[in-house]
């Protein structure tokens, strides 16, 4: 069972929904990357991540949201993109 978290108003752009669906992302698991994740600052954007550190960290609920990045435009915060890779090694601190 998730975790309640607190609600997130979430912008999302064209593409950036475009490629949830590509990719069978939920908005449901952008907000648990966005509230649990990783947060790092890469190539003028703002990127979220979860991997295994915060699913051990947080809960198994967090499972289905490991190797989800999201990228937000560091401006007004819209999700401009999300995808799935298990590296998290790329990632700044």
């Amino acid at each position: 069972m998730a975790k309640q978290i607190p609600q997130i108003n979430l912008q999302i752009s064209k593409h950036a929904s475009s490629r949830m669906s590509e990719r069978s992302i939920k908005e449901c698991q952008l907000e648990h990357v966005l509230y649990y994740g990783r947060r790092s600052h890469n190539r003028k954007a703002v990127i979220y991540a979860v991997g295994r550190k915060e699913v051990r960290k947080n809960g198994q609920f967090l499972q289905s949201c490991e190797g989800i990045h999201v990228v937000c435009s560091p401006q007004d915060g819209t999700i401009l993109t999300t995808y799935r890779n298990h590296d998290l090694s790329g990632l700044r601190r």
